[in-house]
């Protein structure tokens, strides 16, 4: 093997060259041989560690020294023309598809080390102040927020309340779905470090979602008057500000070195943008990059193996399903949908294509996250599966295994994108399981984009569903008429009703109770089709300083506190 590039082909096609047959576990198993294999010839002497993983991409020129989105295809910088001058972090990304922007993408701003918001998730998934101080209910609807008095924005000016709230009005303002979550009707600000956020009715969980990624804090001076255009260099208060992005390419970042926690170990963060993750481990196994995410499972095996390089790994925080099209004529009917809900092994997902690093997931969140007596958690049944057919009118009718309906074959579309390494593999085992209760699949892989956008009966999706620490952010955003990771467009009134109840509810056992009766309202219609919760996988070299990661909570990444040996 040449280069990176070529190992990565070798890789995907023997990837593809193993089909999943009814069997499950035993192809998963040759799979895992073959690509095993092949991955431990990549990982050889041999690789030249003067190569970029995509060959076709040029070589990275410094980066400006003024905040400029770069039009140049950027490839991976080298360490050997920064190491004697700065301390710079190479780091594999699998998505940079659209600009840091705080409010727009806070998915990407804050685990970068750009932007933080008022409040945070801690290691228990629990609620802690970051850029606050502390909060008082002061009223049902009354929420006072003191602020920290030593916070910078990028741009040297003072955090205070003003400016929080103006950050705070332009996060509603710019993203219809932040006002939605929050329910906000007025920012207050009470005196130079205090503000008061009047909601529009009861909540008592303000400020766990505020720790969502799209209230970042941002210098409103500094955010463009108009909409559409994107606020990616707008001044934020993280440890690193941005100097260059390109879509799809490569991002790079400086330290802020006047972050309110310390100066940062680093002076310098590249990212760089890999769709395959066989590509991101290539890149971390010749050098060319100091850590890479989202590994797959065969490339955790690789990291172990390698004495120059080490595995981290994060407990599972969010899952793997698939949306439903609830607007796809085959699957107005209950009965099919909870066939397809029962007719995936998520044992066998777990231990086979997951390598055993992930846990079966029957229901939108983790063990232990809501405790629920009934939640009516999807169970393996592929009998189960054939008789909801049978009695939703499908028969085998000509005998060929797939059944029919007034003669038409129950033949789905099955979508998925290739940056999460578990879902492509997660979607073949899943076309098996489903041709064993009679129903054909078609396997596409897309952009993430079109989970939007319909044409699809089943998208294989990744999402987090413990961000915030309370049940009602993620139904809200999956279950809810309208809501924000509603791509199927699932409707129920039942449910919109009880999501309704549990935002304006504020005793802790009654919440309880209405979130685990709206999940089990959402999981009896099947609104979607949860999969598994699988661990974080990354690969780090022996380089890197990093005692602060990964932690418990996927949006929190790059900080301060890493840094190179």
């Amino acid at each position: 093997l040449k280069n990176a590039q070529e190992c990565s082909r070798m890789l995907k096609k023997c990837t593809n060259s193993v089909s999943i047959s009814k069997s499950t576990l035993f192809s998963l198993g040759l799979l895992l041989s073959i690509c095993m294999f092949a991955f431990v010839a990549c990982g050889t002497d041999e690789t030249p560690s003067t190569k970029t993983p995509d060959t076709e991409k040029t070589e990275a020129s410094q980066p400006a020294e003024t905040p400029e989105t770069s039009k140049a295809k950027a490839g991976i910088p080298t360490k050997a023309a920064d190491a004697q001058e700065e301390l710079v972090l190479n780091v594999a990304m699998t998505f940079l598809d659209e600009p840091p922007d705080p409010y727009q993408a806070g998915w990407l701003a804050v685990p970068t080390g750009l932007a933080e918001t008022l409040f945070k998730q801690n290691e228990t998934l629990n609620t802690e102040p970051w850029l606050a101080a502390g909060a008082v209910q002061v009223e049902p609807t009354v929420w006072e927020v003191t602020l920290r008095a030593d916070v910078k924005f990028h741009n040297g000016a003072l955090m205070d309340a003003s400016k929080v709230k103006g950050s705070l009005d332009l996060a509603l303002l710019r993203r219809p779905g932040t006002q939605v979550l929050l329910d906000i009707d007025r920012v207050e600000v009470k005196d130079p470090l205090t503000i008061a956020i009047h909601t529009n009715s009861p909540n008592p969980i303000l400020p766990g979602l505020l720790t969502n990624q799209n209230t970042s804090i941002a210098d409103p001076d500094t955010v463009p008057e108009s909409l559409e255009t994107s606020a990616e260099f707008s001044s934020m208060t993280g440890p690193y500000k941005l100097v260059s992005f390109t879509a799809d390419q490569s991002m790079s970042v400086v330290a802020h070195k006047d972050y309110w926690q310390g100066q940062p170990a680093l002076d310098r963060v590249e990212y760089v943008a890999f769709t395959e993750s066989e590509t991101r481990l290539i890149a971390l196994q010749s050098g060319d990059v100091d850590i890479a995410v989202n590994l797959s499972p065969q490339g955790a095996v690789v990291v172990r193996n390698n004495s120059s390089l080490e595995l981290r790994k994060a407990a599972p925080s969010g899952m793997l399903f698939m949306f439903v099209n609830h607007e796809s004529p085959q699957l107005q009917d209950p009965l099919v949908r909870k066939a397809l809900a029962i007719a995936v092994d998520r044992d066998a997902m777990a231990s086979g294509v997951a390598d055993g690093h992930a846990l079966p997931a029957g229901s939108m969140f983790p063990p232990g996250f809501l405790p629920c007596e009934d939640p009516s958690e999807y169970s393996y049944d592929p009998e189960g599966a054939r008789n909801l057919l049978a009695q939703a009118g499908y028969e085998d009718a000509d005998g060929d295994g797939i059944v029919e309906n007034d003669g038409k074959p129950l033949e789905l579309v099955l979508q998925t994108y290739p940056q999460q390494p578990l879902l492509p593999p997660m979607l073949e085992a899943y076309q098996a399981m489903l041709e064993d209760v009679g129903v054909a699949a078609d396997i596409q892989i897309v952009e993430w984009t079109l989970a939007s956008q319909g044409g699809y009966d089943l998208f294989g999706y990744s999402n987090g569903t413990t961000t915030t620490g309370d049940a009602s952010w993620a139904l809200g955003r999956h279950f809810l008429t309208g809501g924000d990771e509603n791509r199927g467009n699932f409707s129920s009134s039942k449910v919109d009703e009880l999501i309704g109840a549990l935002s304006k509810e504020s005793d802790v056992t009654l919440r309880r109770e209405i979130a685990c009766n709206a999940l089990k309202a959402g999981n009896e219609e099947t609104a979607s089709i949860p999969v598994m919760f699988p661990t974080r996988l990354f690969g780090i070299s022996d380089s890197v300083e990093w005692t602060s990661g990964p932690q418990a909570a996927r949006l929190y990444f790059i900080d301060h506190l890493i840094g190179l040996k």
